[in-house]
């Protein structure tokens, strides 16, 4: 089946996601480069959730992925806001809103992936699929992002 304009450009902004946020992750924190692949990470994300917010090949309807989108977008929004605001606590908001955002996108590839393959087709198995990978990713998140944190942080470059 070929792909649509919509599902490339959706697929586009992923792949472009992966890539940017990797790198903002593994990069020093603060630097100009930073900034700039955060950018490209953050436009990459709007495009991904605004056209996962048109996509309804899966369910035919609005369902537990649109939700899980609009919770992304949320995310991306809530982590440029703390930068762009700068009020008490902004630095950390923003790694938490920007690390969660980059764990989701990992989540909704995996679960993509998984219903690729013949035993998670379907809507019901699709959206149990969803679910236990949000659920895994998250719990990750939580047990390793603070560690993780820690760290960054304390090797930003200040302004």
């Amino acid at each position: 089946m070929p792909i649509s304009p919509l599902g490339a450009s959706h697929v586009a902004a992923a792949l472009a996601a992966l890539v940017f946020g990797a790198l903002v992750l593994l990069m020093p924190k603060g630097t100009q480069l930073h900034r700039a692949m955060g950018m490209g990470y953050a436009s990459a994300m709007i495009v991904l959730n605004a056209s996962g917010l048109l996509i309804y090949r899966v369910t035919g309807h609005f369902g537990p992925f649109h939700v899980l989108a609009a919770l992304s977008l949320a995310t991306i929004v809530a982590g440029v806001l703390a930068v762009a605001r700068r009020r008490r606590g902004w630095l950390s908001r923003h790694y938490q809103m920007m690390s969660f955002s980059y764990l989701g996108l990992l989540s909704a590839g995996t679960t993509q992936m998984l219903l690729n393959l013949p035993a998670f087709h379907g809507p019901v198995r699709g959206t149990i699929t969803g679910v236990a990978s949000a659920v895994a990713f998250t719990t990750f998140g939580f047990i390793i992002l603070p560690r993780l944190q820690r760290r960054a942080l304390s090797a930003v470059v200040a302004d």
